[in-house]
């Protein structure tokens, strides 16, 4: 016997294949009888690298919100971006018209005490002018009428740029099936005020430019002689020639860049970006999102002049201040829920691309790539 096993109970030794002893019957340890084998290790092969979603020198950007992308079974129509409208503004309508109530009141209050400090009446529908009789117009009032529009139109540009920014961003996200409290939206609009306001200022001065600058030829024409010279017929033509051409092209334009807002919202760019982005959308769309405006925009006309015509009749500013400002409650969000969903429906087009700054989508590995595995000796294959 190579070995023993000692019975723990009377000490006596007894042989290595015993269960119990022969002295005292007590049941021993079990001896192993065989020797646990012991496997060499598998060999290990490295890792083959992970496929590369962007190139080594371009490392992905933390973004503020992701960029779904996904195949359009659809063709975007403007009847497809009227019916998405639809659907977010009927779906969220509480949120919308308090927001929007809110903001007409105050635009209204600001303007009736811009109106009254540089015109000296709350009513500024009165007579052909605001303010002003229709029977004579003293230089004064023109400088004073002028300096009314200039003002109240900066400050309507600078309260509308912080709700414009972020409601656009909760209805794309309410399109999207994506939640987002008001609260969070507001804070939003704030952060990107500096670009929405921007691209709101700089549209605004282009469309401007564009219409209202050939009127300009007008006034040293008609200086030259009487309004029956040859020169001032030739000034009026061709400023009516000018004011045509600027309003066909300034219309292109709005529409054309009328996506900025999202734009910026969404991909978190600045003023230029987001005119430049809408511009690069909307390429052979236009005639598409031209047509929901123009059908949101006849709605949106027959639903104020409906609202408030009925009050105009008291003659009470007042009155018809509350009454316009309800009726902007209503329809003061559809145009900048159609730039949303228009935008959410446009981007997401195979032909559109994702926008520069978002990690380019996986590339899938070849068929079969994960599941073989490399024979042994040889290195893994390369990455893409």
């Amino acid at each position: 016997m190579s070995a023993s096993n000692v019975c723990p109970n009377c000490g006596a030794a007894n042989g290595p294949a015993n269960l119990f002893c022969t002295n005292c019957g007590t049941r021993l340890a079990a001896a192993p009888t065989t020797q646990t084998r012991v496997y060499p290790a598998a060999p290990s092969y490295p890792v083959a690298p992970a496929y590369p979603t962007v190139p080594p020198s371009m490392p992905p950007v933390a973004v503020p919100y992701p960029y779904v992308a996904g195949p359009a079974l659809w063709r975007v129509r403007f009847s497809t971006i009227l019916s998405s409208m639809f659907k977010v503004w009927s779906e969220n309508f509480l949120t919308f018209f308090v927001v929007f109530l809110v903001l007409a009141l105050v635009n209204n209050l600001i303007g009736a005490l811009l109106a009254y400090a540089l015109l000296g009446t709350f009513e500024i529908g009165a007579g052909v002018l605001p303010g002003v009789p229709s029977a004579g117009l003293p230089s004064a009032s023109l400088w004073n009428l002028i300096l009314f529009a200039f003002l109240a139109g900066i400050e309507a540009i600078i309260i509308n740029s912080i709700v414009v920014g972020g409601m656009t961003e909760y209805a794309v996200r309410r399109h999207r099936g994506e939640k987002m409290s008001l609260d969070r939206a507001l804070r939003r609009g704030l952060e990107k005020f500096p670009s929405i306001f921007g691209a709101a200022l700089l549209l605004g001065l282009l469309t401007f430019g564009l219409v209202f600058l050939p009127l300009l030829v007008l006034i040293p024409a008609v200086s030259l002689g009487s309004p029956s010279s040859s020169a001032a017929i030739l000034a009026i033509c061709g400023s009516s020639i000018g004011l045509i051409i600027g309003g066909i092209v300034a219309l292109y334009v709005s529409i054309a860049m009328s996506l900025n807002a999202p734009a910026i919202m969404i991909e978190d760019t600045n003023a230029i970006g987001g005119l430049s982005r809408s511009w690069r959308l909307t390429k052979r769309r236009w005639w598409t999102l031209f047509g929901a405006f123009f059908v949101a925009g006849i709605l949106v006309a027959l639903i104020t002049v409906a609202l408030t015509f009925p009050v105009s009749f008291f003659g009470n500013v007042i009155a018809s201040m509350i009454a316009s400002s309800v009726a902007s409650g209503i329809v003061g969000a559809w145009f900048l829920i159609l730039a949303a969903v228009a935008y959410d429906l446009l981007v997401r087009q195979p032909s559109v691309a994702a926008p520069t700054y978002y990690p380019a989508p996986p590339i899938a590995p070849p068929a079969g790539a994960a599941q073989t595995a490399p024979p042994p000796g040889m290195p893994p294959p390369p990455g893409p």
